[in-house]
Formats: structure tokens, C-alpha cells, sequence
């Protein structure tokens, strides 16, 4: 069905496009208003037809519709002909999949993955798909990317667009919670298309540095670790080496001054929450670069770089997929099989990860006067500090290492009750692994569950991404339940057991609770008292619970 209304609304955008506005070498719109402009979600159909048109290396197909009803498109590239998921494994090679314009005012990797399919169009990088098939997204958020405004602090283009969807999501924090139609399509995605590779493009809005490129990865302290070292020490560098030789771009790890106003202090990044598009691969058990282009440099330089990144990539990934594939083939069994047995970090804290080489400034600092005072945030204080145009290169440590202060034992399995469907078609739309149990009234089940009993709720003060958030505070104790009919069983030996405590741990930040998706059985009803968290836990199964998947 879905491949039948991509046909039909390929053929309508067929019909409305006008040939005549796009130039026949296929140069992007930055290219022809010499980069003070980015491209509309027209000009990147536009584009995408006439690479159609004159490449058989190329497919289209509509994965998703925006929340505002635009087609957002997902680009194949094969020597195959590959346009489905099942033509993907029937072909054995692995697919790597290239996102940019999640936040649609960061624009550069929406141009970047432009110029790299036309270099498909034209053979010049062919050789990339000799063992590797490549998925690229080049407008992610159509809404936001059609709004266009002074919507930015980078440097340049004139007009971009807004970094929220149409819904005034932020897509890079739906992951979990899974509320837009953009990031559903996206993770039906990576369960149907099971990327080896996902890499994130976006725009820094950060400190002063030279290096026009900036990455991390996977940074969850939850996730499988030998994917992110193997990142670190053999991916990134190899990445680096061939940006560098190749196209002439410095890159460094993605962070900030720890003190700007003390450089030595420190390089840091401390996005480690499972929302993050990164970590939440990573969770899946698959290899993420996040991309983060250096917004003061200047628009036709970030294009430029963020393009000689992804075919740096492309050249690394298609020497090594096969051994990156296999790596992540041993992640999944091993959390298949063992990672119920592991804890589960509630809390960690930053620590070095190792030292690094940053081309930079000399700052100065410079105090505010009592005039200017209203143009400052609270949080700065008397001065602010800023750049001199002295470059200063800086050996700094790396603080990138989520080290666990906090953590709990996981169970074997989960057992939510009936009376919580949304949950139960969150976590099936994730791809994980839901069972029904079988109980009747002529039959029911007596176990003995760990049930979290809440001492306390706490809102958050403000709204965010249109949630307040939930935290709770208690602790787990140990009671024989009779199971409630039609409950649901999710064990914690499956590929994706990673993302399980994830949604469901009460403590955990990230979890379904935070969203609010157990807010109506959190408190009691008249006196608002905490509640028994709705969700139990089975340290070990030592009695067969008969179920089926639906």
C-alpha cells in the first residue's frame, strides 16, 4: 500500500513540476545565487526528479507525509535498482542512511546531500556503492524548512527556515516519545531498512574554533560501548585522515568551552539523553555520526565541508561496512542474551574521554556596562568574554565519557497491564518485541514482580517540547501480583532490550513517565496520593507465563 501511494504522489509532483526553473548540470540553489540563498522544498523536488531523470542508480520513494502534508523523501542509491526494504536484504549488502534538515534552519547538510547525489547522477563517486547501499533524507522537516525568516545566528545564508516541525516539534527530541509523523516514518524506518549507519547533519551554536566540522557519536552510558569505541578510535580518525587529504577540511570532536573565559579548562559535550537521534541509534545497537557544522563559518564553507564529510564517510564506510555490519550483528546477540543481567544507569556524570588538539582564539574579556544589562541572559554575569581575531591553538581534555553515578539492576522482563494502550503502541512502534499473556477467568497467574511504589511527583516548572515533564522518586519492593487479564509481556531478551528501560524505568529521564504517559494512574484520583507505578518488573523468570504476539 505505502509503496502504491509513493507511486501516485511521485506521479502528481511529476505533473507540477516545471522543468524549465532547474538548470540541466543541476546546480543547487546556493550555487546559483552565488550561497546567499538555500533551497525551498520545491527546489529540492525539483532536484530530485531530474536526478531521477537522468540516473538509473537513483529511487525515490515517500516514507512519510509531514505534519502539514508534505511528501518527505527518502532517496536510494544502489547499483541495483534497490527501492524496497526487502530488495535491500535480498541484495546482502548493508545500507547506511545520510539525515539532514531535522532542524530546518541548519541548512548546509540539506545542500551537502544535494551536491552528493549529483556526483552519483554524474559516476563521479560510484565507487561508494560497491558494498554499501545509501538512504539519504535531504529535507527531513519540509514544514520548517518552507519558513523561511532571519531565523538564524549563523553566518549566512540571507533566509532560512525554523528549526521546529508544523507541529512546533522539536524533531530531535521526539525519539522517544514518537509524537510526529516525521519521526515515526523515520524509526518505521530504521526498523524496515535496519541502517548499519545513521549520520545526523546539523549546525553548531556554539564556541569559537577554526575547524569547520565538528562529530560525536553514540554517548548514552546505556548503550553497547564497543560501537562507540570503535567510533573514537577507528572511525572518526580514518573519517578525519580522508576530509583532511582529500578536501582540505580540519575537523575536531563536537563540544564547547568548558570556561571560554579559561579555554584551558576544557573541551566539552554533554548531550548524553537517549532523545537525542545519536544516542537513541546507538541504543538500537547501530553505529551514529552527529554532524554539527561550524555556524560562524560561512555558508559556501559549510556546505563545502559538511559535503567533503559525507563522501569522506562514504569512502570509509564502503571499505569497512562489512566489518561494521558484523559488529553490530554481535551487539544484538549479545543484548539478545545477556544484557538483562547488566545494570541500568539512572544518573552518571562527564569525565574525560581523552585529550584533543582545538584550533581556536585568544578571547578577551570585556565588561558589561550598566546600560547593556537588559540585552544579557541572568546567567551571564559582570563581562562577557569574546574573540580577538589572534589564533591560538589549545590541548585540551575532552570531557565526553557518560561515567554511571546511579544505576539499578535490570529484570528479565516487564509486565504492563492492559489498561495502557499507548504505551503498548509506542513500545510496538519502536520495533520492540510485545507479547500478550494468556489468562482467562478460569485461569489466573500469580507471580512474584518487583512494583515501584512512588513517593513523590514532581513537575517540571516550565513546558517543554509541549509535555511538563514528570519525575518520580521511590523504590522497588517485592509482592506476589495475580497477572490482570490481557497484559502484556516484554521480555528483555531481544535485539532492542537497550531502549526497554529507557521508556519504562520510572527513574529513568527519558522514560514514557517523564512524557507523561502514566499521569492518569500516577496519583490517586481524590487525594492525589502517589501511586504504585503501573508497570512490574520480573527480576528472573522461574515460571512459564504462556503468551502469544499479537
Amino acid at each position: 500500500m505505502k509503496s502504491c501511494v509513493s507511486i501516485c504522489i511521485s506521479i502528481v509532483l511529476l505533473l507540477a513540476v516545471n522543468w524549465n526553473v532547474f538548470p540541466a548540470n543541476m546546480e543547487i540553489v546556493p550555487e546559483q545565487s552565488n550561497y546567499k540563498k538555500t533551497s525551498s522544498y520545491h527546489d529540492v523536488i525539483v532536484f530530485l526528479f531530474e536526478a531521477l531523470r537522468q540516473s538509473s542508480l537513483i529511487r525515490m520513494v515517500s516514507f512519510t507525509t509531514s505534519s502539514e502534508g508534505r511528501m518527505v523523501p527518502l532517496v536510494v542509491v544502489s547499483n541495483d535498482g534497490i527501492q524496497s526494504p526487502r530488495e535491500l536484504r535480498l541484495s546482502g549488502k548493508p545500507a547506511v542512511l545520510i539525515m539532514a534538515n531535522i532542524h530546518a534552519g541548519e541548512v548546509e547538510g540539506k545542500e551537502a546531500t544535494l551536491m552528493l547525489i549529483r556526483d552519483f547522477v554524474t559516476n563521479k563517486c560510484t565507487h561508494f556503492l560497491e558494498n554499501q547501499v545509501v538512504l539519504i533524507l535531504p529535507i527531513f522537516n519540509p514544514d520548517g524548512n518552507d519558513k523561511f525568516g532571519n531565523n538564524r545566528r549563523d553566518n549566512g545564508p540571507e533566509l532560512a527556515g525554523v528549526r521546529y516541525n508544523g507541529q512546533h516539534l522539536d524533531l530531535n527530541r521526539d525519539y522517544l516519545k514518537l509524537e510526529s509523523p516525521e519521526v515515526k516514518g523515520l524509526v518505521d524506518l530504521l526498523n524496515r531498512w535496519d541502517p548499519v549507519l545513521v549520520v545526523d547533519m546539523h549546525t553548531t551554536n556554539g564556541s569559537y574554533h577554526q575547524e569547520p566540522v565538528t562529530y560525536t557519536t553514540q554517548n548514552n552510558p546505556n548503550s553497547d560501548m564497543s560501537l562507540s569505541d570503535y567510533m573514537w578510535k577507528q572511525f572518526f580518525p580514518g573519517v578525519a585522515k580522508i576530509l583532511k587529504e582529500t578536501y582540505g577540511y580540519d575537523s575536531v570532536p563536537y563540544g564547547n568551552f568548558v570556561d571560554r573565559a579559561n579555554p584551558e579548562k576544557g573541551w566539552r559535550n554533554h548531550a548524553f539523553h537517549a532523545r537525542y537521534g545519536n544516542n537513541y541509534a546507538g541504543l538500537r545497537n547501530r553505529f551514529a555520526v552527529l554532524d554539527e557544522n561550524y555556524s560562524h563559518a560561512d555558508f559556501k564553507t559549510r556546505v563545502l565541508a559538511s559535503y567533503g564529510f559525507i563522501k569522506s564517510i562514504l569512502q570509509y564506510s564502503n571499505q569497512h561496512i562489512k566489518d561494521m555490519q558484523e559488529m553490530v550483528k554481535a551487539a544484538d546477540i549479545k543484548t539478545k542474551i545477556s544484557y538483562f543481567k547488566e545494570n541500568f544507569a539512572l544518573e552518571f556524570k562527564n569525565e574525560k574521554l581523552f585529550d584533543l588538539t582545538l584550533k581556536s582564539y585568544q578571547f578577551k574579556k570585556e565588561k558589561i556596562k550598566p546600560e547593556d544589562r537588559h540585552k544579557y541572559p541572568p546567567w551571564i554575569r559582570d563581562y562577557i568574554v569574546k574573540k580577538t581575531d589572534v589564533l591560538k591553538n589549545y590541548r585540551l581534555p575532552y570531557f565526553s565519557r557518560a561515567v554511571p553515578t546511579r544505576s539499578i539492576p535490570l529484570p528479565e522482563a516487564y509486565i504492563i497491564p492492559t489498561y495502557h494502550p499507548n504505551v503498548i503502541k509506542n513500545m510496538k512502534r519502536h520495533g520492540i518485541i510485545v507479547e500478550k499473556i494468556r489468562t482467562s477467568p478460569q485461569m489466573s497467574l500469580e507471580i512474584d514482580v518487583e512494583v515501584f511504589k512512588i513517593k513523590e511527583v514532581k513537575l517540571a516548572k516550565r513546558i517543554y517540547q509541549g509535555h511538563v515533564a514528570v519525575s518520580l522518586t521511590g523504590q522497588y519492593e517485592t509482592k506476589t501480583i495475580t497477572i490482570p487479564e490481557g497484559s502484556f509481556f516484554i521480555s528483555m531478551k531481544q535485539p532492542l532490550a537497550r531502549l526497554i528501560p529507557v521508556l519504562l524505568e520510572p527513574e529513568s529521564a527519558d522514560s514514557l513517565a517523564s512524557w507523561g504517559f502514566f499521569n492518569r494512574v500516577l496519583v490517586s484520583q481524590w487525594r492525589g496520593q502517589p501511586r504504585e507505578y503501573p508497570v512490574y518488573r520480573i527480576p528472573r523468570l522461574t515460571t512459564p507465563i504462556p503468551r502469544y504476539q499479537e
